[in-house]
This record gives C-alpha cells, sequence and structure tokens, in this order.
C-alpha cells in the first residue's frame, strides 16, 4: 500500500506535517497504482472514521473485522456500473450505536462519478429501498461555468415526488428559489429542456435501464 498523506483541504502534505496538525487524512492506494483502497480521517492521531473502497474479490466479512480493529466508525463503498451509470452501493457502520449498518445506494452518471443524482437508504432486514429517504439531485451550470444541484428532489412514502426545490432564479438566494411537487412536476419539466422524468418518481434508475445487471 502506498501512504499520502493530506490535510482536511485535500493538500497533500509531509507526515512530519500532518503529525503536527490537530487533523490531517491518511489515504491508502494500492502499491504501483493509482487506486484508492482507503481513508482514514485523523484527530490527534487518532482515528475516528474510515472510507474503505471494497472490490468484488474482497470478502465482506474480512473487511469489516478488520475496520472494527481501527475505528467504531466506518464506511464500505462497492461500485458497479450499469449501463451509463455507476452504482454505489455503501455500509455505513457506528458500532457505538448498533452493530448493523446503515444501507444505501448512490447512483452517478458514469462521465460524472463525484455529483450525485441520486441517493437510496434501505431497510436493512429486507434490503428495499425506503422511498421518503431518497433524494435526487439534476445539475447544470451556473454563471461562472461550474457545475451545482440546481434543483434537489424529495419523496413521499409510495415513491411519488413530494418537493422540488428549483434554485437556478438564483442559487444564492432562498427567497427566489421555487417549488414545484407531483401534481405540478409538468410546469418544472415546461421549463427544463431535457427530459427529467427520471426525478418524478424514487425509482434509483431511469426506466431504460436493465435493473437486472
Amino acid at each position: 500500500m502506498k501512504k499520502v498523506y493530506k490535510n482536511i483541504f485535500g493538500e497533500v502534505i509531509s507526515k512530519a506535517r500532518a503529525e503536527k496538525l490537530d487533523d490531517y487524512h491518511l489515504y491508502y492506494y494500492e502499491k504501483d497504482s493509482e487506486l484508492l483502497k482507503e481513508i482514514e480521517f485523523l484527530t490527534e492521531d487518532e482515528v475516528y472514521n474510515i472510507n474503505y473502497f471494497m472490490n468484488h474479490k474482497e470478502d465482506e466479512e474480512e473487511i469489516v473485522n478488520y475496520l472494527k480493529e481501527k475505528s467504531d466508525l466506518f464506511d464500505i463503498e462497492k461500485r458497479e456500473t450499469n449501463g451509463d451509470f455507476i452504482i454505489a452501493t455503501n455500509k455505513m457502520y457506528s458500532l457505538t450505536v448498533d452493530e448493523k449498518p446503515l444501507i444505501s445506494k448512490t447512483v452517478f452518471h458514469y462521465d460524472d462519478p463525484e455529483n450525485f443524482i441520486c441517493s437510496q437508504v434501505l431497510d436493512n432486514k429486507t434490503l428495499k429501498p425506503i422511498l421518503e429517504r431518497t433524494t435526487k439531485c439534476w445539475y447544470t451550470y451556473d454563471e461562472n461555468g461550474e457545475k451545482f444541484a440546481a434543483i434537489e428532489f424529495s419523496y413521499q412514502e409510495d415513491g411519488k415526488l413530494e418537493l422540488a426545490i428549483d434554485k437556478t432564479p438564483d442559487p444564492d438566494d432562498d427567497s427566489e428559489w421555487e417549488h414545484y411537487d407531483y401534481s405540478t412536476f409538468k410546469d418544472l419539466q415546461n421549463k427544463i429542456p431535457a427530459d427529467i422524468s427520471y426525478y418524478k418518481t424514487a425509482l434509483l434508475l431511469p426506466e431504460t435501464v436493465d435493473k437486472e445487471q
């Protein structure tokens, strides 16, 4: 494993510099590659949280036991591709609260793996989505050419849109934001040149994508 020390702003620093800081992050990369495997979040040289990136060849139980030795708080992420999308399954453990993890799925466009379009919490026992705990985002660019979450969507228990908050009038002034619901979704769609029907319900993926992969 290759270790890289970073400050809380993501800037690479030396080990000596890191150990003088109250808070820093330690990145582990697979040997001879840029593939990120683990991030340790440290405060006063104690690990308080870990993000672990698991591949399909690894044994999840072994990973959990390994991380338990290092921290009470950790997150295991496994990514897969489905058509034009990346689906990340996250299991977040907080051992001081519960031995069972909070499980969620997050969807990204394949060509934009940083900005999620859907985040959905799953029931721990059934592994079915809790639809009212689903969030979706639609992105566009501001006047400076920066990509931002222009419309945020939340949902009801039956999966229908509960609220869409449109920030495009002025991203920095919430008094200018416009609000829509399931019944007025067509008015929002009429403002947007792209087809945003995916955002009308809490479905994890657009219906055109093969769900069985």
